[in-house]
């Protein structure tokens, strides 16, 4: 009887055929013989304290930095146009550590301006400054942590040690992996963290698991091979259950990495999404079965993984259920053409929902992708229709009234219809685009489903200046930010003094795209004193409308960013919000702009990005 540890009750019936001297070559490749144990769950506690201070120190600042916005608005609503308080920056380092590294490019400027191979081809976008040191630290332990092993005189114990700090450390990084992939991460609404920055740590996440289940597989070839030869390399393949199962989850994992490439995932994004589902389900079942079959104490943390992936999927359903469909009933989706190659996509809603601005929706259309129905796309919503509700219909939703009137006007109002706009680029929103182009009316109705709203974190309600960078469809972004903020000016119910939309887009014919909806914002009651609009067109065919009324005006060329953002600090009242939401090269000039008045005044920049 060998007085080895033997991985289970497959491993051990593999084992009985082979002689004594196998047996003691290979004691190193099979169980726990060699790993240390002791090292490994050591790094597993130090790995997840690290995570829960990160969490709550992120949480703390957050209810600082809400805290501190919150008593600006109300000290303010009395007298609105006395901010001159909050003008200025209260501490040095805090607008010092947002200049230098919160929203500092890693080098010069650029940062999502995208890395193009070809004009079809893109290869990702640079992480911020903040991100690569968070990055770097997390890579750099991980990479510490395989190395720190218990070194001993014989060679195959320290490979069995490295062998089994590599597996442990993949299947831990796995779990924040998942979490931070999943839409409904409750991370983000906790923590006021945006999807995108949570979905860069998925990917650098994933990278560290695919490359610590190499290491793991390697170290058990190496072995393995060293102990016996190849022939018990493919033998344990062959017959051992668990090790085959774990070779399946490795080579599903490398091919995610491969599949997961930036030019790829961008080139052919629908066909991504769904083989990268079937490839980690394949991961999953494969790391499962492998830690099930031989007992070890990481299967739990599996339990983790596929709870908290069965609780997004259950979450998804019911945001599709609750918003878009009734019994036998979905919602009616009507798709228009629009100038510029784009369309606007209106959703009538089978319940009503508070719409909140900056926030957006994953829209699904089956008759647009009979063979993939399941398949969504993010789009941000740019308008949400507020109908005049029934004295019932106000009862129904909870609305106090009296004698059919709502008791607080300015309150929150339900709405039963979203709307966007997609610019055609590839697959769906190109479908959309020339089936509404080649109809009778140049639109076309179908039927359909949205899950969300999701983001909309970011209140600009204490802010006395903001200013509002659209680059293109980006505008759908700011658009309900301009009535809501016009709104408040006008109840006193935010600090805003000063509303400036900066927008800039290749044709006029563009601004159809937004026209019945700033027509709208137009015409709210006090928006001429506080709203100015300035109209950037990149690319005119022809000579401008003499548009140059004192909030509109309309020029031809690029917006020059340094001496807009000058004048309008030095003239700012109170504390001053720049937010932009546009392509990576707008949102790079925006930001290169805006640093250098961070710690000037009390200027905060804001980025929406959708680096998908």
């Amino acid at each position: 009887m060998s007085p080895y540890p033997r991985p289970g009750r497959h491993a051990a019936e593999f084992l009985k055929g082979w002689d004594t001297d196998d047996n003691d070559r290979l004691r190193y490749s099979f169980g726990l013989t060699g790993v240390d144990q002791k090292g490994n769950f050591l790094w597993v506690d130090v790995f997840g304290w690290m995570l829960l201070v990160v969490a709550l120190a992120t949480l703390a600042l957050h209810i600082c930095n809400m805290g501190w916005r919150q008593m600006r608005q109300l000290s303010v609503m009395g007298q609105p146009s006395r901010q001159a308080y909050f003008k200025d920056n209260k501490t040095r380092w805090w607008p010092w550590i947002q200049r230098h590294i919160l929203t500092a490019p890693l080098w010069k400027k650029r940062h999502n301006r995208t890395f193009q191979l070809s004009s079809a081809i893109e290869n990702g976008t640079l992480p911020g400054r903040w991100h690569t040191i968070v990055l770097a630290i997390y890579v750099g332990l991980n990479i510490a942590w395989c190395c720190i092993l218990p070194y001993g005189e014989e060679r195959a114990e320290v490979i069995a040690a490295l062998r089994g700090r590599s597996g442990t450390l993949a299947a831990l990084n796995l779990i924040p992996t998942v979490l931070f992939a999943l839409r409904n991460n409750p991370l983000i609404p906790l923590l006021q963290v945006s999807y995108d920055d949570f979905n860069l740590f998925h990917r650098w996440g994933a990278r560290i698991t695919i490359a610590e289940a190499l290491v793991h597989t390697a170290s058990w070839v190496a072995n393995t091979k060293n102990g016996g030869g190849w022939k018990h390399v493919a033998a344990a393949l062959r017959d051992e259950s668990s090790y085959g199962w774990g070779m399946v989850g490795t080579i599903a994992f490398v091919f995610l990495g491969i599949q997961a490439w930036s030019p790829i995932r961008h080139a052919f994004y629908e066909t991504f999404l769904n083989i990268h589902r079937l490839c980690v389900l394949a991961a999953l079942v494969g790391l499962y079965l492998h830690l099930a079959q031989h007992k070890l104490p990481q299967l739990p943390w599996m339990w983790v993984v596929i709870i908290m992936w069965s609780v997004e999927v259950a979450m998804r359903m019911f945001r599709v259920y609750y918003n878009s469909l009734r019994l036998t009933r979905a919602s009616h989706i009507t798709v228009e053409a629009m100038p510029g190659e784009a369309v606007r996509v209106t959703v009538d809603l089978q319940r009503p929902w508070y719409p909140r601005p900056g926030c957006h929706v994953h829209i699904y259309m089956p008759a647009m992708n009979p063979l993939l129905p399941w398949t969504s796309h993010p789009f941000s919503v740019a308008w949400a229709a507020i109908d005049e509700p029934s004295h019932k219909e106000m009862a129904d939703v909870g609305l106090p009234t009296l004698e059919g009137q709502p008791l607080a006007p300015h309150g929150p109002r339900p709405s039963r219809q979203i709307s966007l706009i997609c610019r055609a680029r590839t697959g769906l929103t190109r479908q959309l685009y020339d089936k509404a182009a080649n109809s009778e009316h140049t639109m076309f109705t179908t039927w359909g489903a949205i899950e969300g709203p999701y983001g909309g974190h970011h209140s600009l309600d204490s802010y006395g200046t903001v200013l509002l960078f659209a680059g293109g469809v980006g505008i759908t972004h700011q658009v309900m930010y301009l009535q809501h903020l016009v709104k408040g000016f006008e109840a006193s119910t935010t600090a805003t003094q000063k509303l400036l939309l900066v927008w800039t887009v290749p044709e006029s014919e563009c601004l159809e795209w937004v026209r019945p909806w700033m027509d709208e914002v137009l015409r709210l009651k006090g928006r001429k004193k506080v709203l100015r609009v300035m109209l950037f067109i990149t690319r005119p065919k022809k000579k401008l409308e003499n548009v140059n009324s004192s909030s509109v005006k309309m020029f031809a060329g690029r917006p020059k960013m340094v001496p807009l953002l000058e004048e309008e600090v030095r003239n700012r009242v109170g504390a001053m919000a720049v937010t932009v939401c546009g392509s990576g090269a707008f949102a790079d000039d925006v930001r290169g702009a805006v640093r250098p008045f961070l710690d000037k005044g009390s200027v905060d920049f804001i980025e929406e990005a959708f680096t998908y």
